[in-house]
């Protein structure tokens, strides 16, 4: 029997709402479960974005989940702090084609959008394209990419020792 995808959620307080009702979709409508959600009221979100990224991005460095959400006014402050993780790609998607692409070409785990720029219904498909799109192994280039990122990666400093996972920079280790 296959396994739900598991998924981190994450917001301030700004994009609770959304969050929820985001949350809402991805169990019903995706069968999705979701494993890490630490902002449980608009009020506990606000100017939490910071604790909110390290227990997401941490998160999934412990292999407690292989993707994840953040929600903000534009998505842009969780999408700059949460690129600071080791091996964490995090993409800011306002459209579907971007939030796509970042699977396929980026393998990145983490999609960061904005309440102010998306209402929901815009907002499922934008996530629809992130989280129904696997990274594709067999296009040369966008492996030589990823390679290129781990790499710097690594020059930006070692891999931590309780990092669980290859954090997607290989293959044979991609959730189902």
């Amino acid at each position: 029997m296959k396994k739900n995808m598991r998924i981190a959620l994450g917001c301030d307080g700004i994009g609770f709402e959304l969050k929820e009702q985001l949350k809402e979709y991805l169990i019903r409508e995706k069968q999705m479960d979701v494993v890490i959600d630490p902002v449980h009221t608009a009020l506990e979100g606000e100017g939490s974005f910071i604790a909110t990224t390290e227990r997401i991005c941490t998160g999934i460095q412990k292999d407690e989940c292989r993707l994840a959400l953040l929600i903000c006014g534009t998505g842009l402050g969780f999408c700059s702090v949460a690129n600071t993780y080791w091996g964490i790609r995090a993409a800011h998607a306002s459209e579907c084609y971007t939030a796509e692409r970042a699977r396929k070409s980026l393998n990145a785990q983490v999609l960061c959008v904005g309440c102010r720029v998306m209402a929901l219904e815009y907002a499922k498909k934008v996530v629809d394209a992130f989280v129904d799109e696997p990274f594709h192994w067999d296009r040369e280039s966008s492996v030589l990419n990823l390679k290129d990122m781990e790499d710097f990666e690594k020059r930006r400093g070692p891999k931590p020792d309780w990092v669980a996972w290859s954090m997607g920079f290989s293959p044979g280790d991609q959730e189902e």
